[in-house]
């Protein structure tokens, strides 16, 4: 008996596959069409991208194995072009193609667009050499260099991307972007645990810059300012500061608030909302060290509207429901969060598999099961032994 809806998975995810939006599809994949729109506009040549998730380990192609459609497989936008025949496909291969007679503007989307469908090492290669040089010479070649370092970084774990964040934060020419590589260099330094300056001098240095933003235009400034407090604030959840990253969160969402109020064209809302997403994402997994316990069931709730067919949001849900000892919700989060696919949908089926044993469900550990074999064939089924807390 198959378990996995491989037609609704492909139509949930169509903005990955048929590159057009969809309603109430995955934040992540919705920015991909609106981009796409910004280039066919020949005649706006100042396109300069503000969309923000990225999903790690090419999930583009995981999904494309899952829902059993390999011809959308393939190491360039032109192979899968090649094997569909999909205008929208032929278009951004197309775009590639004359890479070399592109604006740096329109480089930066594309770059943008390949490191939001998993083309990493296309990116990589395409802006060798060049993309720090326009470091601080003009506002297109910032946002170049940002989106290339951004790209590095999925391509690349270990590769030097902190030295670009930093000649941007330090030599850039837009205070956004300059504010914005400190929260890249804070996320990082955090992640990473490395660095000569750590993730502290990035935050006081960002803050140094805040003030800069005040000519920025409204709607930038308000995204700016609520990105770099929620870096701020999950760095002082890692130093167990819980009013410090309360007071940072609130800000951030003050700020977040104000992005999606000021918000006038589609690539300007959308930013906002997946702002708005990743403040609820800190929320909901930083619980009741932050918040009272309504407090972060309103924001797992919340989560859920604005992204519920995501899986990663399905997962943070289900883990806070596990947490506090609603197994039963939790089994549920974490199944729907399976049939969204993806690589964070296969550990949301294992973590499925162990609720599901925990309230001695045989038709649900078995359901569960095949569900996580669907999503990966290679995954390793969790030992009756397995504490909850492990994981795939």
């Amino acid at each position: 008996m198959v378990e996995l809806d491989t037609v609704g998975l492909q139509r949930n995810w169509s903005a990955w596959f048929t590159l057009t939006p969809t309603v109430g599809g995955p934040l992540c994949a919705e920015s991909t069409p609106l981009l796409l729109a910004l280039l066919r506009d020949e005649n706006q040549d100042e396109l300069l991208p503000h969309c923000s998730l990225i999903l790690q380990g090419d999930s583009r192609s995981w999904l494309a194995r899952q829902v059993r459609q390999d011809v959308f497989l393939g190491d360039s936008p032109a192979a899968v072009a090649a094997n569909t025949g999909l205008e929208p496909w032929l278009f951004l291969s197309r775009q590639i193609a004359e890479w070399p007679h592109q604006s740096v503007p329109r480089r930066a989307v594309l770059v943008r667009i390949l490191t939001q469908l998993g083309f990493y090492r296309l990116a990589a290669e395409l802006t060798a050499g060049d993309a720090e040089d326009a470091i601080g010479s003009h506002a297109a070649g910032d946002y170049l260099a940002y989106e290339t370092a951004r790209a590095l970084r999925q391509h690349l774990r270990d590769s030097a991307v902190t030295d670009a964040f930093a000649r941007l934060a330090t030599e850039g020419k837009l205070p956004t972007l300059r504010v914005l590589s400190c929260t890249q260099l804070i996320s990082i330094l955090l992640r990473d645990r490395g660095g000569e300056r750590g993730s502290d001098y990035w935050m006081a240095y960002g803050q140094e810059l805040l003030p800069a933003l005040s000519e920025v235009e409204p709607w930038l400034r308000a995204l700016t300012v609520s990105r770099f407090w929620r870096a701020a604030a999950f760095h002082r959840i890692t130093e167990k500061d819980a009013d410090g990253a309360r007071a940072a969160m609130d800000t951030a969402y003050e700020a977040g608030a104000e992005a999606e109020s000021l918000a006038a064209d589609s690539q300007q809302w959308h930013s906002a909302r997946e702002n708005t997403r990743l403040l609820l994402d800190v929320t909901v997994k930083a619980g009741t060290m932050l918040h009272p316990v309504d407090h972060v069931e309103q924001a797992v709730e919340q989560l859920l509207r604005v992204d519920g067919n995501e899986p990663s949001a399905r997962y943070f849900a289900g883990a806070w429901f596990r947490g506090n000892g609603d197994v039963k919700r939790a089994a549920v989060e974490f199944e729907r969060g399976a049939q969204a696919g993806a690589l964070r949908g296969a550990g949301a089926a294992y973590k499925a598999v162990l609720c599901q044993r925990e309230l001695g469900d045989a038709d649900g550990v078995a359901r569960t099961t095949r569900l996580l074999f669907e999503l990966d064939p290679a995954a390793l089924l969790p030992e009756e032994s397995t504490p909850e807390g492990g994981g795939a």
